[in-house]
Formats: C-alpha cells, sequence, structure tokens
C-alpha cells in the first residue's frame, strides 16, 4: 500500500503584469491555510516521508511550510517538471517516486492536480464521495491510499479517496 497527498498551493497574489506567474508569492491568507493544512498532516498516520513540489515560488512556500515539523524530516524534492504540470505528467513522474516512500505528497498546480485524483479514485471512504466534485481551493489536500506495492504500479482506479482537507473549514 502506498500513500498519496495531493495538495495544491497555498493562495498566492493575484496574477498581474507586473508578477511573472512562477514568481508569485503566497499572501497573508495562504500562510496561515498552510500552517493549518501542516498541523492536518502532522496528525495523519502513517506520517508523510517525501514532498515533490513545481518550482514556482508559491509552492516552494507552500511546501516550506507544510513540512516544517515533523517528527522525523520530511524529504523534500523540487522540479520544475511539476509546474503546470498535466494529469498525464503527473501520473508519470508518480511512477518513479523511490520505493523506499511509503508516503509521498504533491504540491502542485491545477488543473492537474484534480485531474489525477479523478484518475486514480475508484472508490471512497465514508462520507468522501463527493470530495472530487468541490472546488479543489488553495491549501486543500486529498489523500489517496493506492493499492499498489510499488509506484511504478499507479495506473487509473487503484485508489481511495481516504480524506479530504478543506483549508476553508480548517
Amino acid at each position: 500500500m502506498k500513500y498519496l497527498y495531493i495538495i495544491r498551493h497555498a493562495k498566492a497574489e493575484i496574477s498581474s503584469k507586473d508578477v511573472e506567474d512562477h514568481n508569485r508569492k503566497l499572501i497573508k491568507k495562504g500562510i496561515n491555510r498552510a500552517n493549518d493544512l501542516s498541523i492536518w498532516l502532522k496528525k495523519k498516520s502513517p506520517s508523510l516521508e517525501a514532498l515533490f513540489y513545481s518550482s514556482s515560488i508559491r509552492t516552494v512556500q507552500t511546501a516550506d511550510i507544510i513540512s516544517h515539523g515533523f517528527s522525523e524530516p520530511v524529504s523534500k524534492i523540487i522540479d520544475k517538471k511539476l509546474y503546470g504540470a498535466s494529469e498525464e505528467i503527473l501520473m508519470d513522474y508518480i511512477s518513479f517516486f523511490d520505493d523506499k516512500f511509503s508516503v509521498a505528497g504533491i504540491v502542485g498546480h491545477q488543473p492537474g492536480l484534480q485531474e489525477l485524483a479523478s484518475t486514480l479514485v475508484n472508490s471512497y471512504a465514508e462520507g468522501y464521495d463527493k470530495a472530487l466534485n468541490r472546488s479543489f481551493s488553495t491549501s486543500n489536500a486529498i489523500l489517496i491510499l493506492l493499492n499498489i506495492k510499488r509506484w511504478d504500479q499507479v495506473s487509473s482506479r487503484v485508489g481511495t479517496l481516504a480524506d479530504y482537507f478543506d483549508s476553508k473549514e480548517g
């Protein structure tokens, strides 16, 4: 069994002609919600072992916030391939995760993340059947239990949506 957290970056400054999308930074609301997400993640068992994230400033800042303070250090891997990645790219990327990690997370961008979750999920834990129909807002997270032994076995419909964090509900 592998565990995958799909995490959307925290709320960032609004797009403008003055700031390139890749360089947008988190705003105070985003920092606060990322801290709430971090608290939620630290309560989960088994604990997050690795975090893969896009090279955008907002995903780097989000990954730094949510990975801080775990009892065991979280391996952090930044990769520009994850910036704006499609569901297909994300599926391929996951298949190359190191099998020493049983619990991994991806911090990235919409719409690829929600499409990835929809592709992976075959069933739902009680009460989460409508989770993928919600807006996948900033600082939200989805936990999918993958019925695989190795990451290279990842494929469509191998997962159960086991938990969902809505940053607006905290």
